[in-house]
């Protein structure tokens, strides 16, 4: 179906952007069905291995840096859709966690905006840079391969 594509493009905009940025992929789903079979909870998406992460971020000065990246691939699904369709439909809880991180990091209410289209544009960029890789992705994910399946896919076709 057309909302089913729409998704994948979506996540393997995730996906692809976070495998780039190293911030590590532990699994993804691409329908609520998958997701609860995986023991998630919500609708699937990308799930990241963020512990190793978070012993990093402890220390304050790397967070800066951390929220740049997570923030890269919060929109990199919102970007996904608009460079294939011209439009986002999906990416509300993206935005959702931007803005949360957003709050947590004491940024004013007044630059969410301002954030969130530096990250889009960034995301963006990377994506177009990486169509290659991109499309890749896309038909592996279409196949449900592995997580190390999309990865492999991806360092070999990385520009």
């Amino acid at each position: 179906s057309k909302h089913r594509q729409r998704v994948i493009y979506h996540e393997a905009g995730h996906f692809l952007t976070a495998y780039i940025l190293g911030i590590p992929i532990a699994s993804y789903s691409l329908t609520a069905w998958e997701a609860f079979r995986q023991g998630q909870e919500g609708v699937g998406g990308v799930q990241f291995e963020l512990a190793d992460l978070e012993q990093k971020v402890k220390n304050f000065t790397d967070f800066p840096a951390f929220l740049e990246r997570i923030s890269t691939v919060w929109m990199a699904g919102i970007a996904a859709e608009t460079l294939v369709y011209g439009k986002a439909e999906g990416g509300e809880s993206d935005r959702f966690y931007l803005q949360s991180a957003l709050k947590l990091a004491g940024v004013s209410e007044n630059n969410y905006a301002q954030k969130e289209r530096w990250s889009l544009l960034q995301a963006k960029t990377l994506l177009e840079k990486q169509q290659t890789a991109y499309q890749a992705l896309v038909i592996a994910m279409e196949k449900r391969a592995s997580v190390e399946e999309c990865c492999r896919v991806i360092s070999e076709s990385l520009v």
